[in-house]
């Protein structure tokens, strides 16, 4: 476990994952009604995450542990 700054969720990769995720569940055709068709839909969503995005989010890691420096653990934008 990491210690984050209480205001920064843009440190965390998996917020910005979860972020793609949930947008992908909103615009999907018919939403989710049962936990196992919910379960389902998440997975797709995550298998659907092209590995460019994920690597981006790592690459971009010490960018955004910067921002959130300069702007004393508020919102930095990412």
């Amino acid at each position: 476990m990491l210690p984050w700054p209480a205001r920064s969720p843009d440190l965390s990769p998996i917020e910005h994952l979860w972020g793609i995720i949930g947008r992908q569940l909103q615009r999907h055709p018919q939403p989710a009604l049962t936990v196992p068709v919910l379960i389902d839909q998440v997975q797709q969503a995550w298998n659907s995450i092209p590995q460019t995005d994920i690597r981006h989010l790592y690459d971009t890691m010490d960018e955004r542990l910067h921002a959130c420096i300069q702007n004393s653990g508020g919102y930095t934008g990412y």
